[in-house]
């Protein structure tokens, strides 16, 4: 994918840039479930190096031990999610991008906690928990 990724938060008050993307894919963990309220998350990865708000700041908040998300304190709208032990890479949530059609997801991870009523016939690659190599 070349040219600037850019979005924000449903009200606009968090704005954002990713220069690259490195991959993207659906995650089914508990924890995203819980932080969207949603059965699935759609993420884009890109380099830390690479990403910048580019108006307002978001709200930090610790998921996890090892986890932090950004969310945006006026609408709620979760923006990025960041391992502590990663500070390379920043996943970026692809609904936020605005033109996120331009940004096809490529597998889904930790389909063990997927919801049961949720099928999946898209033929892309699952894997249990974390995405292999």
């Amino acid at each position: 994918m070349s040219g600037d990724l850019v979005g924000g938060c449903l009200c606009g008050a968090v704005r954002y840039r990713a220069a690259r993307m490195a991959r993207a894919g659906l995650c089914h963990c508990r924890m995203c479930q819980k932080a969207s309220g949603a059965p699935v998350v759609a993420w884009m990865m890109v380099p830390a190096a690479a990403f910048s708000f580019t108006q307002g700041e978001p709200v930090a908040y610790r998921s996890s031990p090892g986890a932090v998300r950004h969310f945006c304190g006026s609408c709620g709208t979760p923006l990025t999610f960041r391992e502590l032990d990663n500070p390379t890479e920043l996943d970026v949530n692809l609904a936020t991008l605005d033109h996120p059609e331009a940004v096809a997801p490529q597998y889904h991870i930790h389909t063990a906690s997927q919801m049961p009523w949720l099928y999946l016939h898209d033929g892309l690659p699952t894997y249990p928990a974390e995405r292999q190599a």
